[in-house]
């Protein structure tokens, strides 16, 4: 479980030898940890702030980015996830600035990252308060269309697949996932199907690079707007709509439904600032078929994480309540979005699973 900020209580030992790495890194003499802690959040990864002093009595933070003791399915290793989110720095995206990866077990027995460490706060609520909903809105649809201008340069098995088989593949995931689950989820089935037949009609887009887990606890925000993308640990290539649609998704409103975006702001204004920077006008029936994906993502996610717990071992009283409460509120989402009515002008595909 991770522990309230300002906690020090720790089990990375802040030692000489961390102490040492981090100088190097930083290219410092001397540096010495006064404070290491872990921040809210963080319910698949462990985010660390280390306070440094210098030996001419400088202070500065960064931040410390490894994985919690269990992990779910589809969750990069530390490697992948600092090679992508290298990608978007480079690109120019709002992010903070990747130090280094340490895969030396030597240094605190597994895999991290030191990150720039940025202002801001996390928290909705707080968020909320801030009242910069509609800029902050605009602010992130310009930087998740700068993510989509990156492309792949085919060298990751991406060649021969389009948006489209991206998609496709998804959805198999899924069939296989609930496939090997003792209870069947039949609001799952019914909502698969769904995609799948919208699927048929649907253009194919660019693989662009998707930051996997676009939403709000996921940005940093202060009182002048956006400061800085976090959490990169499901990020890929896809299809660039994905992460539209996982924005928008009712389950991250937090039961704003005035503000859709992410719970902070209005479509429009989200929309506008991607079209800023696609030059396109975005097509709100695809945002909508991607929220019916990002609602059985986040279903399968959910009892994952409820997996975790349980059988895992990580005994953690949010985990556990994961597993157990929100599979049924995203199940009766799911089936607010797919009514039959929403069926009257696609062809329904035949299963092809045994």
């Amino acid at each position: 479980m991770l522990l309230a900020p300002g906690n020090t209580k720790s089990n990375i030992k802040t030692n000489a030898t961390l102490a040492q790495f981090v100088s190097k890194v930083l290219g410092r003499q001397e540096l010495r940890i006064e404070k290491l802690f872990t921040m809210s959040g963080g319910a698949i990864q462990e985010n660390w702030k280390m306070d440094l002093r210098s030996s001419e009595g400088e202070q500065f933070s960064v931040v410390l980015r490894t994985d919690a003791k269990t992990k779910i399915p589809g969750s990069l290793s530390k490697k992948q996830e600092f090679n992508f989110l290298s990608m978007a720095w480079k690109a120019g995206v709002r992010v903070p600035e990747p130090l280094c990866l340490c895969e030396d077990l030597r240094i605190i027995g597994k895999p991290f990252i030191l990150l720039e460490h940025l202002p801001g706060t996390t928290d909705f609520d707080t968020i909320r308060q801030l009242n910069i909903g509609e800029k902050l809105g605009y602010e992130l649809g310009v930087e998740l269309a700068k993510i989509h201008t990156i492309k792949p340069q085919y060298t990751q098995n991406t060649e021969s697949l389009s948006s489209k088989e991206f998609t496709r593949q998804k959805i198999k995931s899924y069939q296989v996932f609930f496939d090997g689950r003792d209870q069947v989820s039949l609001p799952a089935e019914w909502a698969m199907q769904w995609c799948l037949s919208r699927l048929q009609g649907m253009a194919s887009s660019v693989v662009t690079l998707t930051h996997g887990d676009f939403r709000t606890a996921n940005y940093l925000a202060t009182p002048n707007g956006l400061s800085g993308l976090l959490d990169w640990e499901f990020s890929g290539w896809g299809d660039p709509y994905s992460d539209l649609g996982w924005f928008c998704a009712k389950c991250w409103r937090y039961g704003m439904e005035d503000t859709p975006a992410g719970g902070v702001s209005t479509r429009a204004s989200f929309y506008r600032g991607y079209d800023s920077v696609s030059g396109k006008e975005v097509d709100e029936e695809r945002v909508l078929f991607w929220e019916v994906m990002s609602l059985l993502r986040w279903l399968v996610i959910a009892i994952q994480q409820g997996d975790r717990n349980f059988i895992g071992g990580e005994k953690d009283l949010e985990l556990g309540l994961t597993g157990l409460v929100r599979p049924l509120e995203i199940e009766r989402m799911l089936l607010e979005l797919t009514s039959p009515s929403s069926w009257a002008s696609f062809e329904v595909v035949e299963s092809t699973r045994a």
